[in-house]
């Protein structure tokens, strides 16, 4: 009598996406950064934890980026262009967590009145500043200043001058 064998043979198929990559939906025509990330990623065949390793970010950091919830800091910007192969910081100022679109994008004129919360948030990115940086700088809490930036909360007449000279008005 001859003894059986189980042998089981795999061979991976490049034609075809991995299997944890069909459950989910890829934009075709990406608009966002957390979708150009997910595209890149998704057409490598590479899970999450992997790319996070490769750009140097926690994998929830990555998810977080790739769902729109969080903008990746000026400091990741090289390391992203280099990992898409291209450049979607086409706008320096980004004003909600959901893309990289300026809130004047529905306006047709560029000189559109804009809240004053978001004209202080459009000087800060111009000059690259991190809303710590730009407190401190102004001699506020940056509790303050995210409170103005979101237009909860009005400056003072005080501050109001300090953000005149700054040419923030």
């Amino acid at each position: 009598m001859l003894p059986f064998y189980d042998r089981r043979v795999t061979v991976a198929r490049k034609d075809v996406a991995p299997v944890w990559t069909r459950s989910f939906p890829i934009a075709k025509e990406p608009t966002t950064l957390g979708q150009h990330l997910k595209k890149k990623r998704f057409l490598a065949g590479v899970r999450q934890r992997e790319a996070a390793v490769k750009l140097g970010v926690s994998a929830r950091t990555l998810s977080l980026w790739e769902c729109d919830r969080i903008y990746p800091s000026w400091a990741f910007q090289p390391i992203l262009i280099a990992y898409l192969g291209c450049d979607p910081f086409t706008e320096t100022g980004l004003k909600t967590p959901k893309g990289n679109e300026t809130p004047c994008v529905a306006f047709f004129s560029p000189d559109a009145s804009l809240a004053l919360g978001q004209k202080i948030k459009l000087h800060r990115l111009k000059l690259r500043k991190t809303r710590k940086r730009l407190a401190s700088e102004l001699g506020v809490s940056i509790k303050t200043l995210w409170g103005w930036e979101t237009n909860r909360w009005k400056p003072s007449p005080k501050c109001n001058k300090l953000l005149i000279g700054l040419v923030i008005l």
